[in-house]
């Protein structure tokens, strides 16, 4: 028996599926102590809402024809929300750079490039950003510590330093694995939205053969 074909509204409940794990999973943080549960701020919420535009500006995501196809666009928003929380800097002098940072970068996505271009900038921009909290800060967090005769001799005063740089609560390697599945949910959703090459342009060849 021939499977049934993903028609656009079954695409869109399978990704707004998707991205509803994405966003589950993504505010999951597991600590030493316990688990927490985190949640975006006004600042991520911002900046989830422009992504979305650029995604359906681009094409990545197909621009919704029904409440299906919405439903699918507001769980990709909160999803988008929830991933910027995981992946930028902790409050800080860091976390402020990285988003001027950003900001100056949307409007080179909004001036110009493809959506495959554009997919690809953002799993750069994951990747970098991933490096940044898991493994620069960590390390800058221990180095700059309040032991004595560490953070360069300054001691205790490091502590102040640091809580300025980043406010950083380690992560549980189990909890780093969540975000990366939370990620692969993401990506998976943007898939199922990502309107098939030459659809459109098989329409217009249409028009253009009728008399």
């Amino acid at each position: 028996m021939a499977a049934a074909p993903l028609t656009p509204a079954r695409r869109a409940v399978a990704a707004a599926l998707l991205f509803l794990g994405s966003a589950a999973l993504a505010g999951i943080q597991l600590v030493e102590g316990g688990t927490r549960y985190r949640t975006p701020a006004l600042t991520e919420g911002v900046f989830a809402l422009l992504l979305t535009y650029i995604l359906l500006l681009r094409g990545a995501w197909i621009r919704p024809a029904g409440w299906l196809g919405w439903l699918a666009v507001a769980y990709g928003t909160a999803a988008n929300a929830q991933l910027l929380e995981l992946l930028l800097p902790p409050p800080g002098v860091i976390e402020w750079m990285v988003v001027f940072v950003l900001a100056f970068a949307a409007w080179g996505a909004l001036a110009s490039g493809t959506r495959t271009r554009l997919v690809a900038s953002l799993a750069s921009l994951a990747l970098l950003l991933a490096l940044l909290r898991y493994s620069v800060i960590p390390v800058l967090w221990e180095r700059v510590g309040p032991a004595p005769g560490a953070a360069f001799g300054l001691g205790d005063a490091a502590e102040a330093v640091r809580r300025i740089l980043a406010d950083h609560e380690p992560t549980l390697p189990a909890g780093q694995l969540l975000g990366l599945l939370a990620l692969s949910l993401w990506a998976a959703g943007t898939r199922l939205l990502w309107e098939p090459e030459g659809s459109s342009t098989g329409a217009e060849v249409v028009v253009q053969q009728a008399p």
